[in-house]
């Protein structure tokens, strides 16, 4: 019985740490900036997202930005059929 609640117990821990790095995340992003028929975009790590919260003066086609962004729920759908993910920035480097 001591063991099961030992395991539980460190299961638990192991649950709450992750959830907290995935939501809370740190880490920063190089991100391309993209002007593009569609608006401002954001290449990072090789994926295309649509860029909400881009600071005016960093709205310049191929700028390399450091971002944390979060990924929202819903998506944007470009005029030519497109639907990409919103890359919503929350910090800057």
């Amino acid at each position: 019985m001591k063991k099961l609640v030992l395991f539980l117990l460190i299961l638990s821990s192991g649950t709450l740490l992750l959830t907290e790095s995935c939501t809370k995340s740190s880490t920063y992003y190089d991100a391309i900036v993209i002007d593009d028929d569609c608006g401002w975009l954001l290449n990072i790590e090789g994926t295309v997202f649509f860029a909400a919260g881009l600071k005016e003066e960093n709205k310049v086609d191929g700028m390399k930005i450091t971002i944390q962004y979060q990924v929202s729920a819903t998506t944007h759908t470009c005029q030519d059929g497109r639907v990409l993910s919103i890359a919503s920035i929350t910090r800057y480097l």
